[in-house]
Order: structure tokens, then sequence, then C-alpha cells
């Protein structure tokens, strides 16, 4: 079994396929999503249909990212609106078609938000990691996060958690399309909206797995990891 994990894919839906191509996932494996599936993306409606699948298809872990829990937000209640709005990019609904985004809000399908309200969860923990979107005070335990510090917490802030365990989130964008290891905190939201990467990492041996946005791919090994191994 492997244990994937998934960056912030901002509708980026292109990419997701060529990653999920290249790898295989399959029900033996287990794959965690981070979260920010929505916004400045050019293809909302495909990722969140093909996300949507895949949850009902496998046991696979998907977290809300901050993104998501605005677009809910302004979904629900319509004085949140402007918020979100002013966050999510130019036109982030415009894959479901014309109109304003006002308008196209009320027009995303109930399974895509059922998905993003009750199929996706706030964190995620195994023996060796503690997955987030964003991330978490050293000294908390997950379940007794505060809900938007999971969400809206910046890398600079990250420290070695009390568990000892290695938390891993997306959130804070890395321009340069490379995974921030903190050692303490990985962090694998590799720019995928700055035209770099969406990357999934292989938390069994360190290995990594990119897409462009054009869907190229891009392999590689996480050398403070497997140096360590070696060592």
């Amino acid at each position: 079994m492997r244990l994937l994990t998934i960056g912030d894919v901002h509708g980026h839906t292109h990419a997701l396929n060529a990653l999920l191509d290249e790898l295989s996932p399959t029900s033996s494996d287990k794959v965690v999503f981070l979260g920010d599936y929505v916004d400045k993306g050019p293809d909302v409606a495909g990722t969140l249909e093909l996300l949507s699948t895949l949850s009902q298809e496998y046991d696979w872990v998907f977290l809300r990212g901050n993104h998501d829990q605005m677009m809910l937000d302004a979904y629900r209640d319509a004085s949140t609106f402007a918020v979100w709005e002013c966050l999510s990019g130019d036109e982030p609904l415009s894959s479901y078609g014309p109109g304003a985004t006002e308008e196209l809000l009320r027009s995303v399908p109930e399974h895509h938000i059922r998905f993003l309200a009750d199929r996706c969860c706030d964190f995620h923990e195994t023996d060796s990691f503690i997955f987030v979107h964003a991330g978490i005070r050293a000294h908390i335990a997950p379940s007794a996060e505060e809900v938007e510090r999971l969400q809206w917490t910046v890398l600079s802030s990250a420290a070695a958690h009390m568990s000892g365990r290695t938390v891993v989130c997306g959130h804070s964008s890395q321009a340069s399309g490379r995974i921030a290891d903190y050692g303490h905190t990985i962090c694998i939201d590799t720019g995928i909206t700055k035209g770099k990467y969406l990357t999934c990492l292989d938390l069994g041996n360190y290995s990594y797995t990119q897409a462009s946005p054009d869907g190229r791919i891009v392999k590689g090994l996480l050398q403070s990891r497997t140096n360590k191994q070696d060592g």
C-alpha cells in the first residue's frame, strides 16, 4: 500500500488527471488530498466532478481548504459572498457556464456542494503524519485545533509538533515549484496557479510526481528525506 498526498489543485483538472494517470493509484493505496480544489484555476467544475466521483469509488481522504470553505460559506450565506469573490480569482466559476459569479454559484450541482460540505474533512492523522490544509499549532492536537487555523495558517509559522509527527500541508504556494521541507513540516503546494506544478508525494519513499498545467510530468526524490535515509 502506498501513502500518497496531493497538493492544492485549484481547478487544474488536466494536471490532476495527468498525475492520476501517471501514478495509477488503486483502492489499496491511501491517497490524501490536501484541499483547495476550487478558485483561481480554469476548470473548477471538472475538478469537483472528478473528485466527487473518486470519493464514491475509493476510501481516500479529502481535506477541505480555505478556498473550499469560503465557497461553501458564500453558497450558504449571501453576506459572505463578497469576501470569497475578493479572494477567488477572476471568474472562478466560468467552467460552469456564462454568467455572473453570483448567479453561477446558485447553479453549482448539489453533489459538488455535498462533496465539499460532507465528504471533505479538516485533518487526517496516521502514526507518522498529520495532514492539514494549511498548518497547526505545535502544542495543539489536531482534534482540538481551530478549523480556521487548520485552513489559514501560513508556512512561516510552522514549528515541530508536540506529537513528534511530521505535518504535511499545502496552502502556502511555493513560487519555485519545489516542495518545501522544514523537517517537521512538508509543504507540497508547488504553485500550480503560478504556472508551476501540482505535486503528489509518496510518503513511503519520498518520491514525488508533478504535473504542469498542460500535463507535463516531472519526477524526482525529496533529497532532504532520502539523504537522511541513506545516512
